[in-house]
């Protein structure tokens, strides 16, 4: 643990200096730990002609302030380690990509030389709406229960409901954060966050000293990792040239797969997987549009279904005297039904997906995983019922 306490001593000086951190991996080839904390600030200047001499000034009076032991018992307090490029522990599916961080802070069981074969990044708008939360929380679900870790980022929105879904399963996630690994960013997922580092395969991960803030340029900075520890990347919902955007741009330069989700043509958040599907991203509906890229053995979708049962039907003269028992006639207006009423599976299903949020049929259909077809008769009901309303544009909402 004093070797990687060093190195987290030069790397916060690093930050200071905020240039040439490419630099980084050639100390790190070149020198020990020891040598570093021991060598006068002549010799190292004089061995890395490249650093900028402030660097070495900074780190030279940080390390005379520095009291090791202390650092030392900081990271093993926070459990906190330290995966330095020169490791074999460094995770290779990074080495890969283009300019790869040099040093990895990582908190949580999950071992990332131990990563699964398959990986999935899922990304997307913080401000998605009901539709791609749903979609997110899905797709984390059943990839983790498919054996695929889910990547993301612990941002709200998709990415906050693709870690949740993920810890449902048990292959766990990733997160990459846009600060030092010894804060959370947002505040409010500081419960997800504990989550993560509680589940068996679960881990959080950042390429910034200790302690560092969440600056703005951190997070298009740490998008290439959140791509460069998948094989592919979901984006939900993303306006164009958002965070999530950049990431699918970063993905692609990295030759990663690209799997987009299709959304309302008349949704901004749309406009970034749509932009991505027109230039030849998988058009993805469920985990299976993922998994068969792999060869990977597809998941029985809604099990608790068995969409092979006869359709118990009913006869006219049934049907009538059921209408005749629940309104009184033909010529009066239909009464909305109490909350008590005994809904069937379908029923109960699509209720669960409507909130108080408008969502469209198409958008219901997909989280239903249901055709329109089958779709409409079961929201007829439902506003019969009294228990949602049909608004304009053919969007429903939660009302009972």
């Amino acid at each position: 643990m004093r070797e990687k306490a060093i190195w987290a001593v030069l790397h916060k000086s690093w930050e200071e200096s905020q240039k040439h951190e490419r630099l980084l991996k050639t100390i790190l080839m070149n020198i020990s730990g020891e040598q570093l904390w021991s060598a006068p600030e002549q010799e190292l200047r004089h061995q890395f002609p490249d650093v900028p001499v402030e660097v070495w000034r900074c780190f030279v009076k940080r390390r005379a302030g520095t009291d090791l032991s202390k650092v030392e018992s900081y990271l093993n307090l926070n459990k906190i380690d330290i995966l330095l490029y020169s490791m074999p522990e460094y995770p290779a599916i990074l080495r890969e990509i283009h300019q790869p961080p040099a040093i990895l802070y990582k908190k949580g069981n999950l071992a990332l030389q131990d990563l699964p074969e398959l990986c999935i990044a899922v990304v997307g708008s913080r401000k998605a709406d009901a539709y791609g939360l749903g979609v997110a929380q899905e797709l984390g679900r059943d990839l983790s229960r498919a054996d695929v870790c889910v990547i993301s980022g612990l941002a709200r929105g998709i990415d906050a409901k693709a870690h949740e879904g993920a810890l449902e399963g048990p292959a766990g996630t990733v997160a990459v954060q846009g600060c030092g690994i010894d804060r959370v960013y947002p505040k409010q997922n500081t419960a997800l966050a504990e989550a993560i580092l509680s589940h068996e395969r679960g881990c959080i991960v950042s390429e910034f000293p200790l302690g560092s803030e969440p600056l703005a340029w951190h997070f298009p900075q740490r998008n290439r990792i959140i791509s460069g520890l998948a094989r592919g990347v979901v984006i939900v919902q993303a306006a164009v040239k958002s965070g999530a955007f950049i990431t699918i741009e970063t993905a692609l330069e990295q030759g990663k797969d690209v799997f987009a989700v299709p959304g309302q043509i008349h949704n901004p958040l749309s406009a970034g997987p749509h932009r991505f599907l027109q230039e030849g991203a998988k058009l993805t509906t469920s985990v299976n549009d993922i998994l068969e890229e792999y060869n990977h053995e597809p998941m029985t979708l809604f099990p608790e279904l068995d969409m092979n049962a006869p359709v118990k039907t009913v006869s006219n003269s049934e049907s009538k005297k059921s209408r005749e028992d629940q309104y009184k006639s033909e010529e009066t207006p239909l009464p909305a039904v109490s909350l008590d009423v005994s809904l069937n599976e379908e029923e109960s299903r699509v209720l669960q997906c409507i909130t108080a949020e408008p969502i469209t049929i198409e958008e219901l259909a997909y989280l239903c995983r249901m055709p329109i077809a089958q779709l409409m008769p079961v929201l007829s009901m439902l506003e019969l019922y009294g228990l949602v309303q049909q608004m304009i544009g053919r969007k429903y909402i939660r009302i009972g």
